[in-house]
């Protein structure tokens, strides 16, 4: 099942890279598509959370689930830090950031369901060794 998984992500994310090759509508087309997936994890249980401890347990699971390598850091107050080791996407270089930036968006929408917002701190296409987004929920 994981292998699975696995290149289901990487199938998007090429399919990310290639829609912002579109020129002057693909980046819009990439958002529009990461937004239309949003909605199917929406339907399989995403909901609003009342805290910031239980946005990040939601967030646990959905690792524990995906088979993704989440790191969390410690709750400071009303946020805290992911860690990926390595883009679930396959993004790995400079001419996939765009491609980084719309795949992302699923994410966003997906914590606002939640009640939180995500900031994109480091990636991978724009040099880090990690991904590292910072999750915040008042």
């Amino acid at each position: 099942m994981q292998k699975v998984l696995d290149a289901m992500m990487r199938m998007t994310g090429r399919l990310h890279i290639l829609l912002c090759k579109i020129p002057g509508v693909g980046e819009s087309i990439a958002r529009a598509y990461s937004w239309f997936l949003a909605f199917f994890p929406w339907l399989g249980g995403v909901r609003r959370t009342t805290c910031i401890e239980e946005t990040k347990q939601h967030l646990v699971n959905s690792g524990e689930q995906m088979g993704f390598p989440f790191e969390f850091s410690e709750i400071e107050g009303n946020r805290f830090t992911l860690e990926l080791p390595y883009c679930p996407y396959g993004f790995d270089s400079p001419e996939h950031e765009q491609a980084c930036g719309t795949a992302m968006e699923m994410d966003r929408v997906l914590l606002r369901r939640c009640g939180a917002e995500l900031t994109i701190a480091e990636t991978i296409p724009k040099g880090a060794s990690r991904c590292r987004m910072l999750v915040r929920q008042e």
